[in-house]
């Protein structure tokens, strides 16, 4: 009888054992730290690594994303959200667009202690899905308030979602010491009444694009017109230049002597004449 219950016994303790075992090992998914914490002796400052850990089995744990995770709200199912999570944000000229956002995030490692401590009983997807939610597109419409609505829709893009990252790294940074990679506007979707507005305004935008072309062709042609006016006048002086200097020249190298020696050749070849002036007038004085 005794042996028996030395046998009940052992298999009791060996039971016990085998829970406290299972109940010590707790496996952190791979890119994901643990946060253990008790209703006691409240949170350990020490963080379970991804893998197997061995702990206190009195100690709860809850899972917070280190690697990289990807935040979807798309208008169609097929993008990655599960219904159309689509948002409207605001811009400068006070219209409100519709669009497909998507984040890149993870929680910082140092961070998730102190994020755990503030949040006291959530996780990292319960602060994602209950408090980031309710406050993005907020804070993306802090941001797109400063671009016009056609910079939303056909702008650079690139520079407003630089922008979107910046200004969420540093508020969800503080608040729940997440850390963004990448945010950025995915998708515009205007509805019926405001893709008329901003058909109305892209064929506005290309008009004036057009005049402005326009008018500088004929600015360019004008200038061409006034550049071919002003060589052909300068072509025009200096041949009057030239010309003028000649007739200085000519002018300068007729002298008496040379009238002389011309009325001299000529009584020598035609009889008796009269040389007059620098036109060389020969009068014949048979």
């Amino acid at each position: 009888m005794k042996k028996r219950t030395m046998m009940i016994l052992v298999i009791i303790i060996a039971l016990i054992g085998a829970v406290f075992t299972v109940k010590s090992c707790k496996l952190i998914g791979t890119g994901k730290v643990g946060v253990q914490y008790s209703y006691r002796g409240g949170v350990k400052d020490e963080t379970l690594s991804p893998g197997l850990n061995f702990i206190n089995p009195f100690l709860k744990v809850k899972e917070f994303t280190v690697g990289n995770e990807q935040l979807i709200l798309t208008k169609d199912k097929r993008d990655g959200s599960k219904k159309n999570e689509s948002f409207k944000v605001a811009t400068s000229d006070d219209a409100s667009i519709a669009v497909s956002f998507q984040m890149s995030y993870r929680y910082s490692p140092e961070k998730v202690v102190d994020t755990y401590k503030k949040f006291k009983g959530m996780d990292g997807e319960d602060i994602v899905e209950q408090r980031v939610r309710t406050v993005l597109k907020s804070k993306v419409s802090e941001v797109t308030t400063d671009y016009s609505m056609m910079d939303i829709y056909s702008g650079n893009r690139s520079e407003i979602n630089n922008k979107i990252t910046e200004y969420l790294n540093g508020e969800f940074g503080e608040a729940y010491g997440i850390e963004v990679l990448d945010a950025s506007i995915i998708d515009v979707h205007p509805d019926d009444k405001l893709k008329e507005a901003i058909d109305n305004r892209v064929t506005a935008l290309q008009q004036k694009q057009q005049a402005e072309a326009e008018q500088e062709k004929i600015k360019v042609e004008a200038e061409t017109k006034l550049i071919q006016a002003e060589n052909e006048a300068a072509v025009a002086i200096e041949k009057a230049k030239g010309e003028a200097e000649a007739n200085r020249v000519k002018s300068e190298s007729i002298t008496d002597e040379l009238i002389r020696m011309t009325e001299a050749e000529a009584r020598k070849k035609h009889g008796w004449v009269t040389v007059q002036g620098a036109d060389a007038v020969v009068t014949d004085n048979k």
